[in-house]
């Protein structure tokens, strides 16, 4: 337990922003992309990872799964890719189509840029092949998380839904004995209801927010044990529709409606929700299922773009 003289030492240096899947869970979607890849695209990837260790210097190299925690690592000195991680697909009741979000910055948006990029039918002077490939290992796995498709009126994707059992140290740290419901849902696949709350199978490591890359390193051990698990609950033979970032984003939506918001417990009087828990275990359940499919959907996109003869840069 941290105590409370060390709190405030250990708060500057932990990660906060909201993420999409935290730390853990984009590398289990890496993880299992990178356990798809052909040999020749395993070899591209390990040689564009080098590259950007050359030109970032961080403070440990990364690798193939660490660096789709990239994205999210640098936003302590960048804000300029904060919309790229979500998608404004508003909260339906009536059951409405979604609209097409995909018109101005964000996750879909991002993807599609990457793409292009990779392709080389564009230039942009900031983001060169390297940074676009491991930004779509990250983008992949956001646009995977259901409350990063979807929100209710002024509330964020549940930035703004006060949950008063969520336990976990990171929670207890952040939130003071709280959290929200986009917290809960970014670790939803290790969530587990349990003598009233809902905490943790395992929990994620506190690490300086200058030394990322160290953090990361940590937990690879689980990484490895539960993207294994994973494969095996969510084998490949049970998805075949790979799809694209707008249908991706559509299945997510349609999860956060149903089962994000429409599911929630009620509350009264302006009190923390209480998840029960059947709205965690089909939560998490859910939260399994897209991280894997996240992973098969990463892996085959990336053997199109890295097992076929590296394309030329345009002339801007």
């Amino acid at each position: 337990m941290i105590r409370p003289v060390l709190a405030a030492a250990v708060f500057a240096c932990i990660v906060l922003p909201a993420r999409a899947w935290d730390p853990i869970g984009h590398m289990l979607v890496s993880q299992i992309a990178y356990d798809r890849l052909t040999p020749t695209a395993k070899a591209r990837l390990d040689e564009a990872i080098a590259r950007l260790n050359a030109k970032e210097k961080p403070d440990a190299p990364y690798d193939a799964v660490i660096a789709a925690c990239w994205m999210d690592d640098i936003r302590s000195r960048t804000k300029d890719y904060n919309l790229w991680h979500y998608v404004n697909l508003p909260f339906t009741p009536e059951g409405m189509p979604a609209p097409d979000g995909s018109t101005e910055p964000n996750v879909i948006w991002g993807i599609r840029k990457c793409e292009d990029i990779l392709a080389g039918k564009v230039v942009d002077p900031a983001i060169d092949k390297d940074q676009a490939l491991v930004m779509l290992e990250h983008l992949v796995g956001d646009i995977h998380q259901p409350l990063h498709t979807t929100s209710r009126p002024d509330d964020a994707g549940g930035n703004k839904t006060k949950v008063g059992n969520l336990k976990d140290p990171l929670a207890d740290l952040i939130f003071s004995k709280g959290g929200n419901l986009h917290f809960f849902w970014d670790s939803a696949y290790r969530r587990v209801h349990r003598n009233g709350e809902a905490t943790v199978l395992y929990e994620a490591p506190l690490y300086d927010r200058t030394k990322p890359v160290d953090g990361h390193k940590a937990v690879m051990g689980i990484i490895r044990r539960e993207a294994t698990a994973l494969e095996k609950k969510y084998p490949p033979a049970m998805f075949h529709d790979q799809g694209d970032p707008l249908t991706w984003a559509k299945e997510s939506h349609a999860l956060g409606y149903h089962l994000g918001y429409q599911n929630l417990p009620p509350s009264s009087n302006g009190q923390p929700v209480k998840l029960t828990q059947a709205y965690v275990d089909a939560a998490r359940a859910c939260a399994e299922e897209r991280i894997a499919l996240a992973g098969y959907r990463l892996g085959n996109l990336l053997n199109q773009i890295l097992d076929s003869p590296p394309t030329a840069q345009p002339t801007p």
